[in-house]
């Protein structure tokens, strides 16, 4: 079996897309995942399929280590705080108050949603966002109609 580093073929393989605007990939805790950020405004379903059209799953969110790992991924970049301002991460509501990762359709277990959320404000929120509030990174249900940057991943393979 060959044993091959991924991160610099990824590199390679980003540098030459030209669907995903304003890229940047930061390898952050090698278990999990590496990550690829953009500030480009899309709905989530087309965050969705930027993501997949270019070998990689709208980020997941499974525990608060990896919530940690994207929120230092996003440390670089500019964020303006509050709801309404994050990105989108492959969260979707299933029934009236529950919501699966879309990319795997493994029910969300680890949650970190802003205090008061979700709320499915007028049964419209389906999709969450990734969002900075009160100086700490967040979740919030929103309407998958809205247009956010978005967070694409890599699950890195372990042997």
């Amino acid at each position: 079996m060959h044993s091959i580093n991924a991160f610099p073929a990824l590199l390679l393989f980003i540098s030459s897309i030209e669907s995903i605007a304003t890229l940047a990939t930061m390898p952050v805790r090698p278990a999990y995942s590496n990550y690829v950020v953009s500030k480009q405004a899309v709905t989530w379903k087309e965050a969705f399929v930027l993501c997949k059209q270019n070998g990689m799953d709208l980020v997941s969110i499974k525990n608060a280590e990896e919530h940690d790992a994207v929120a230092e991924a996003l440390a670089p970049y500019p964020t303006i705080e509050g709801v309404n301002k994050g990105y989108w991460t492959a969260a979707m509501r299933f029934g009236t108050n529950s919501f699966v990762w879309f990319t795997d359709g493994q029910p969300m277990v680890y949650t970190n949603f802003e205090d008061g959320q979700p709320d499915n404000f007028k049964g419209m929120e389906e999709c969450v966002e990734y969002v900075k509030t009160k100086n700490k990174y967040r979740w919030n249900d929103i309407p998958c109609g809205y247009k956010f940057g978005y967070i694409c991943q890599m699950r890195n393979v372990l042997c």
